[in-house]
């Protein structure tokens, strides 16, 4: 217990500082931020520093010349590219990544430490564009709920929205310009993010690829979507989630990546057997097949005939595109959310074969589930189907899915088959 004396000429109140704390010891934090006398320790940064000992060795340093404004506040060391590049965790940018030009580049990854400060397992995507919406903000209390589970399961998620300014209407125009400049940061400068409601802000100028297009914001967000792994080298998992889409409980994360089963990755008791798989989907709460997908699609006035010449072309190929999963066939996933591993190379493989068929029919179908389930379908990654439901000899699948495979699967949330399939007319999209 320490006291502070008032001189006889002040008029102030003497007041104590009594020793409680908490197991994070955040009482020791305040007291050696804002000392209570002038009897303090001769280096606070330091002893700021040994309290965080939750992070590895090295994370932490105290600058040697620190500047006046920032003297008390410990620093995370930065480190550079090429740090980060030689991580034990870094993936290297897959060829195909080239494509995209300068449409989905950044200097560094997005999840780079030197960024983050901290190592990420769990990277967690959304895209915006256009200002039709604007970016849901989780409370702080949900970020408070999400980083006690986190300690919990043994891993960091970092959250990151691809957004324009049109979509963050409550950013200053420093701010704007701050988030802006952050993607094409370098070694030397850190290349923090401008953050907003839980979310790392990046804005990344729009390339040629979508630029001159007529739906280019519709056409642009797809691209993290379906080619994040191409600005993520650190994180062992992607959660990608429609901005329409927002998670009441941090719990949801969980039960979405949980069926991956990368058990090596985190302490979540995994369902099922087998080796988990590389990539997993919701099934479509409403229609079951392709050509169901697409013929509401077009009743609605989503898509013209013009889409059509699609289902012809996979028609052609052998793809069943009216048999659901029920029925032995390939079925059909829902798009607003999907998990996938991005340590196992089938994962970014389905990814750019999905983008490159999607990408193909653009001019005729922005809609994007029916050309992600065919790419799976032609690369063998669908699971095998149950013998007993429906006629396997009608479904001409190039490759069986091999048991050691990890391809794709669909989210299993104990639906049954009669609430999973319901009619066009029912729920129109």
């Amino acid at each position: 217990m320490r006291a502070l004396p008032c001189s006889p000429a002040s008029e102030c109140v003497d007041t104590r500082m009594v020793p409680v704390d908490v197991s994070d010891q955040l009482g020791r934090i305040f007291s050696l931020q804002f000392p209570y006398t002038d009897d303090t320790l001769r280096d606070r940064c330091k002893a700021l520093t040994r309290l965080h000992d939750w992070h590895k060795p090295g994370e932490w340093s105290c600058p040697t010349q620190p500047r006046a404004s920032h003297r008390l506040r410990p620093v995370i060391a930065r480190r550079g590219l090429q740090a980060d590049a030689q991580s034990p965790s870094a993936r290297t940018r897959h060829p195909r990544c080239g494509v995209l030009g300068t449409s989905l580049h950044v200097n560094q990854p997005i999840d780079a430490p030197s960024r983050l400060g901290f190592n990420c397992t769990i990277a967690v995507i959304t895209a915006l564009y256009g200002g039709y919406d604007t970016l849901h903000s989780y409370s702080r209390s949900f970020q408070a709920r999400l980083g006690r589970q986190e300690r919990e399961h043994g891993v960091h998620t970092c959250w990151f929205a691809f957004v324009d300014a049109a979509s963050v209407p409550d950013l200053s125009a420093s701010e704007i310009a701050q988030a802006k400049a952050a993607f094409n940061t370098t070694a030397l400068d850190g290349g923090s993010w401008v953050q907003s409601g839980g979310w790392n802000l990046v804005m990344l100028p729009e390339g040629q690829m979508t630029a001159t297009l007529p739906e280019h914001n519709q056409l642009r967000s797809r691209l993290p979507k379906m080619m994040a792994h191409c600005v993520l080298a650190h994180a062992k998992t992607m959660l990608y989630i429609d901005a329409k889409l927002h998670l009441s409980e941090p719990k949801s994360l969980w039960t979405m990546v949980e069926q991956l089963k990368p058990a090596s990755l985190w302490t979540i008791q995994a369902r099922g057997d087998g080796p988990g798989s590389a990539w997993v989907a919701p099934r479509h709460p409403y229609r079951s097949s392709v050509r169901d997908e697409l013929v509401c699609l077009y009743l609605s006035g989503i898509i013209s005939e013009r889409a059509f010449a699609q289902l012809r072309a996979y028609h052609a190929d052998g793809f069943p595109s009216e048999l659901s999963e029920y029925a032995g066939g390939p079925g059909l996933v829902e798009g607003e959310w999907h998990a996938r591993d991005l340590q196992a190379a089938e994962s970014t493989a389905l990814a750019n074969e999905w983008f490159d068929e999607w990408w193909r029919w653009r001019e005729h179908n922005t809609r994007d589930q029916i050309s992600f389930i065919y790419a799976a379908w032609r690369m063998g990654f669908l699971p095998p189907q149950n013998q007993t439901q429906g006629n396997r000899s009608a479904v001409a699948q190039p490759q069986p899915r091999s048991s050691g495979l990890k391809g794709f699967a669909h989210f299993n949330p104990h639906l049954s088959v009669t609430a999973a399939v319901k009619s066009c007319d029912a729920q129109p999209e």
